[in-house]
């Protein structure tokens, strides 16, 4: 198979050069998982955004939402 070839280099590869193999392989996971979270996020807050603007959130000042949390 093509992917056994590709993993027999990879495991003969120096300690650096398997090190910054690693760590593009591990930074292309995280940056798709990165990637969904931001666009749920953005979404999300946009949502918000929308429910403020239109009057359906209750909002607080700072100052009121630290004192009912010190009480």
């Amino acid at each position: 198979m093509q992917t056994d070839v590709l993993f027999n280099e990879a495991l003969r590869l120096a300690p650096l050069d398997k090190a910054r193999l690693l760590d593009l392989l591990f930074n292309s996971f995280s940056d798709t998982l990165q990637q969904n979270h931001e666009q749920e996020w953005a979404e999300h807050a946009e949502q918000l955004c929308d429910q403020i603007d239109a009057g359906q959130m209750k909002m607080h000042s700072i100052d009121y939402v630290i004192a009912s949390l010190n009480q």
